[in-house]
């Protein structure tokens, strides 16, 4: 069964205040409470948590830990760029001035989105 990671942060828009998000997977999570707002890593694709393949779902996983760790450790910028067929905000995430996806790409959790989705498995 896929639980959502819940972690509080320390969110910096206009100002900083703590809060708490839910991450859904290694690319996405919400902003608050459930109907809070979405955010979708941009330019970035993360595996699916309910992967084809069982390489995928570990890898999913994986990414979606390490996506909370890196949230948890820092200050957090959110720079909203546009929004997705499903209605979340696309966006780049900073954590400490580090670009989150730039971070996951590095470390093989995630890979630069090419305009579609590619094969995990």
């Amino acid at each position: 069964m896929n639980t959502h990671i819940i972690v509080s942060i320390l969110l910096c828009t206009l100002s900083c205040e703590p809060t708490e998000i839910r991450i859904w997977d290694g690319d996405t999570f919400r902003i608050g409470a459930h109907k809070g707002e979405a955010i979708r890593i941009l330019n970035i694709d993360a595996p699916e948590i309910k992967g084809k393949c069982a390489f995928e779902t570990d890898l999913a996983q994986r990414s979606k830990a390490r996506l909370a760790s890196l949230l948890k450790t820092g200050k957090i910028g959110i720079r909203r760029r546009d929004t997705d067929r499903y209605g979340r905000t696309l966006a780049s995430v900073e954590i400490n001035g580090r670009d989150a996806g730039d971070i996951l790409v590095s470390e093989g959790l995630a890979r630069t989105w090419s305009g579609r989705r590619e094969p995990w498995c």
